[in-house]
């Protein structure tokens, strides 16, 4: 090997260590002993928060409210405690809706309902939220209800299109924007 070629290949040598230092490689591991069991599908996801996105129109009201220009988007969470197993033991819902109305609003309410598209229900899931009005009609409404009932829970992340957010007004008593639950998404 002449000089020049010796001292490409250490600095070729050197960048490929530098690289491998960069990029954050890791060296091979021999792992001795028994091997992890495979995780296995269908098996509980214990740590699953489950999501439900909301966007809240008066279009979807029964009857539709018409008239009205405005809306809402926003979420409800579970934040669920599971056993071993799977079964919901415990949870809380996280309420959190950004609404905009055309001019100032008495927010009267906030709930999760049981009913299909189309039908109106009773209240299964009360946010707390108690009369307010907003001067200018924007603003958020967030709130942690604690206490639910597990079999509430678990039927709605049975059924999700078995019921339906609705943010009541005034205006509007029985209800001014609502939005159908849908598959929630996990964080």
């Amino acid at each position: 090997m002449t000089v020049k070629t010796r001292v490409a290949t250490a600095a070729l040598a050197l960048l490929g260590a530098v690289s491998l230092v960069v990029v954050g490689a890791a060296p091979a591991t021999v792992s001795k002993g028994k091997p992890e069991p495979p995780t296995l599908r269908g098996a509980p996801k214990l740590s699953a928060t489950p999501v439900f996105k909301l966007r809240l129109k008066p279009s979807q009201e029964v009857p539709p409210v018409t008239g009205l220009r405005a809306d809402a988007v926003g979420s409800v969470t579970f934040d669920l405690e599971r056993s071993t197993t799977g079964a919901i033991i415990s949870g809380e819902v996280v309420f959190y809706v950004n609404y905009a109305f055309p001019s100032s609003v008495t927010i009267t309410g906030l709930h999760v309902h049981q009913g299909a598209k189309g039908t109106n229900g009773p209240v299964v899931i009360d946010s707390g939220v108690t009369s307010f009005t907003d001067a200018d009609g924007q603003g958020n409404v967030t709130t942690v209800v604690t206490g639910v009932s597990p079999t509430t829970l678990q039927a709605i992340l049975d059924s999700p299109r078995g019921y339906y957010v609705n943010l009541h007004t005034s205006a509007n008593p029985s209800g001014a924007l609502r939005d159908q639950l849908h598959n929630p998404r996990k964080r």
